[in-house]
């Protein structure tokens, strides 16, 4: 049972928003694998800049990086539910 409550917290946690600015919002997860992979979201005013940013270091080596690529595909999810006109 305990194990199940630390996973429990431990996904609360690294799931947990952190505003960046005024219109940038990032989990720690992502923030941490941003960190790992030199990117610097602390400078980007947008999602877009930070996709663009994580798609520079995907065209390089695309098969290295699966976990910046799940960054991507859940900020370009996050970027269609929240400022696409429907």
């Amino acid at each position: 049972m305990k194990n199940i409550e630390e996973l429990i917290n431990n996904t609360i946690h690294n799931n947990e928003l952190v505003k960046i600015n005024d219109k940038l919002y990032l989990t720690k997860e992502q923030m941490a694998i941003l960190d790992v992979n030199h990117i610097n979201y602390q400078s980007c005013s947008s999602i877009t800049e930070i996709l663009l940013l994580i798609e520079d270091i995907l065209s390089t080596e695309p098969d290295d990086f699966d976990d910046l690529d799940e960054v991507a595909k859940s900020l370009q999810e996050f970027q269609y539910y929240h400022y696409t006109n429907k």
